[in-house]
């Protein structure tokens, strides 16, 4: 899945979840869950943003997106099991971007958040604690050759 249509689909599953729990979102929230630091997704975004910021607490908003969310997800779950997999796609298409609404996506499911790290990271610490071991006897055998 392309990340503009998977970032398309969470969004899309937020706001018909927020109309079948008559949940309001407004103009500002709704363009909100396109926001990202990267790139402009919407021409007027960082309009948007200061208007979001002005006006409304970020704590309630990502609370809401995330019962949205966690509803959504039960919801699809429910109606269809490919529709998990539409889930899963759409979290690996967007995983090593920067966007906001994954803030809230792995606030409602953390489970996702940890499949989703490379699993390679432990060897790459052990290479860096490796390289700072050899720093540091190449510092001690320096240290007793220039005695």
């Amino acid at each position: 899945m392309e990340s503009t249509a998977a970032k398309q689909f969470l969004i899309s599953r937020v706001i018909d979840e927020a109309e079948v729990e008559q949940v309001n979102l407004s103009e500002v929230e709704k363009k909100m869950l396109y926001f990202t630091e990267v790139s402009p997704s919407l021409p007027d975004i960082y309009e948007v943003n200061a208007e979001f910021e002005r006006n409304y607490n970020s704590d309630e908003y990502e609370a809401k997106v995330v019962s949205l969310l966690k509803k959504a997800l039960d919801r699809d779950r429910h109606e269809s099991s490919s529709q998990e997999q539409t889930w899963k796609d759409a979290l690996d298409a967007l995983r090593k971007q920067d966007h906001y609404i994954l803030v809230m996506v792995y606030c409602a499911f953390p489970e996702y958040r940890k499949s989703l790290v490379p699993t390679h990271r432990l060897r790459d610490y052990i290479v860096y604690i490796a390289i700072g071991i050899a720093v540091v006897f190449a510092c001690i055998g320096i240290a007793v050759l220039s005695r």
